[in-house]
């Protein structure tokens, strides 16, 4: 009964240094780091034994050799002792026999035991839940490291001497993805919301986040100076397309041509910039690294050679970040606007 007890705390602790082992090779570097940012303890006890991999490694590999060969030779004690003794007595068989029977017997279902709950069921668990049992091991490993610190300094250093003697490639850990769920655990609702908008945006498309052109607000090269400075204060947008004979010839910035006129110059075209065009059915990543490139904030949708709207870098950024909202949006513009010569006019859709 004694052996049995024995043979179950080696079990248990068997199972511990598995679950542990996983554990700290599934948790992940940044989330420790933030963590310990955060100022959690047992994060800056994971991040040390995460920084030192051969070291924990060794504490880990000493014990799980440990147990297992103090359960086995315990229950190699106990067929010798007990089972050997029962099988010569009630079959007539003799010792050697007896002796190998007898192994069988304690070695098969100590093994399946060992595999099952030692090993498969603690590294499933830790999978799951890397960094609660992580947490759980850190104090304990960092015990058993100051109770053997020379054996563990011998394996350790044994360990670097090896690999020392193998070509190495430095690559940094920051080049591969982490284990997603584990990063996206250590986030805030608003920032996870921000990671799942990014692993969307890159399916959508152009079409799906452009304004309509019959929403869009435009002016003609045929208008006056006044006439477009009464379309710029009553639409509040920074830029408007400008369109000659229904063709889209550029991009006038309202704050540019507010400046101009206070020059007393009559030739607005002049401040006319390149308006880009896009394909419906362009990937708004696309879309934004085409405008990044060409230093705009504003391209002309297109399909087919008809025109379908315009999109912003604003509208694409509203896929990540959710609605951004500019100070005139409480109104206030509207209200100066009905108290003067603007009066029935109202700001339009922001874009």
């Amino acid at each position: 009964m004694f052996e049995i007890l024995i043979i179950i705390f080696c079990l248990f602790v068997n199972a511990l240094l598995a679950g542990a082992e996983t554990a700290l090779i599934a948790v992940s570097k940044p989330t420790l780091r933030e963590l310990v940012k955060q100022g959690d303890l047992k994060a800056k006890q994971l991040l040390a034994l995460r920084e030192n991999p051969e070291r924990t490694l060794s504490i880990i590999q000493v014990g799980i050799t440990f147990v297992g060969a103090f359960a086995a030779a315990i229950g190699g004690a106990g067929a010798e002792e007990f089972i050997s003794p029962w099988l010569i007595q009630k079959f007539r068989i003799n010792e050697f026999v007896a002796e190998i029977i007898s192994l069988i017997i304690v070695v098969v279902p100590l093994t399946y035991i060992s595999v099952v709950i030692g090993e498969l069921v603690p590294k499933t668990l830790a999978l799951r839940r890397p960094l609660f049992i992580a947490s759980l091991a850190a104090p304990w490993l960092q015990k058993i490291s100051l109770l053997i610190s020379p054996l563990i300094t011998l394996f350790e250093w044994s360990t670097k001497k090896i690999l020392n003697s193998f070509p190495q490639k430095h690559v940094h850990e920051e080049a591969f993805p982490e284990n997603s769920t584990v990063e996206l655990n250590v986030l805030s609702a608003p920032n996870r919301q921000y990671v799942f908008n990014l692993l969307k945006i890159e399916k959508t498309r152009v079409k799906e986040i452009l304004v309509t052109w019959s929403q869009v607000v435009f002016v003609e090269d045929t208008q006056t100076q006044e006439q477009i400075e009464n379309t710029i204060i009553t639409s509040a947008h920074t830029r408007l397309p400008v369109l000659k004979k229904d063709k889209v010839i550029g991009i006038l910035n309202a704050k540019e041509f507010l400046a101009f006129q206070k020059t007393g110059e009559t030739n607005w075209q002049s401040l006319l910039r390149p308006a880009y065009t896009i394909d419906v059915n362009m990937p708004i990543l696309s879309a934004l690294r085409l405008m990044q490139e060409k230093r705009i904030h504003m391209a002309i949708v297109y399909e087919n050679n008809e025109k379908k709207g315009i999109v912003t870098m604003e509208a694409i950024f509203e896929e990540i970040v959710g609605d951004i909202y500019d100070e005139d949006d409480d109104g206030t513009l509207n209200r100066i606007l009905s108290s003067i010569s603007f009066k029935g006019k109202h700001i339009k859709r922001k874009y």
